[in-house]
């Protein structure tokens, strides 16, 4: 459990990195954060948005949500709406497609195959909710973890649902106290 933490501390980190020299390398060329999400919330509808962050959420968490609240800030002001609702959107997308990975999970773990697959693929993730259970659900809510990935071992392992829902609720704190830090840093 620790060696996992410990792996997407480090992840975090570099990612963290990666994004400041982003920024650092758009700073250099003239370009900011906020000019970039301009031209996105400019050329992409809100729905578009809505549907690949619920499609990511629901299969693998492939983009990270920091982007997605990002986003919500710039199209929030641009249509004149408390980027707060939609954050509260983002979040509820992003609770409901862990159940659908969850079920995805309990599909999986049917087929002999795809059970076995996954029994070795995810093996460690595996051995560590059926060791650390719910404590491993809400790391997977509040950190950037792969959430979806572990609500789907979730189905995959039978953890009672009940409880997976329930601690799930912990991704909404995630996405308010990420997009309190964003929103003050653009």
């Amino acid at each position: 459990m620790f060696r996992f933490l410990a792996d997407n501390l480090l992840k975090l980190a570099v990612l963290l990195s990666a994004f400041y020299g982003v920024l650092w390398f758009m700073k250099t060329l003239g370009a900011t954060l906020q000019g970039v999400f301009s031209i996105i919330v400019e050329t992409t509808s809100a729905w578009t948005v809505f549907l690949l962050f619920a499609f990511s959420e629901s299969f693998l968490g492939i983009m990270p949500p920091d982007l997605f609240i990002i986003w919500a800030k710039e199209w929030g002001e641009k249509v004149q709406t408390n980027p707060w609702l939609l954050v509260v959107f983002l979040a509820t997308l992003s609770y409901f497609g862990g159940w659908v990975s969850y079920g995805i999970g309990t599909r999986i773990y049917k087929i002999p195959r795809m059970r076995t697959w996954a029994q070795k693929k995810y093996s460690k993730l595996l051995n560590d909710l059926k060791k650390w259970g719910g404590f491993f659900v809400v790391l997977s809510a509040l950190l950037p973890v792969p959430f979806s990935i572990v609500m789907m071992v979730c189905g995959i392992t039978g953890y009672p649902f009940k409880w997976a829902a329930y601690l799930s609720l912990f991704r909404y704190l995630r996405f308010f106290v990420y997009a309190y830090f964003l929103f003050k840093i653009i």
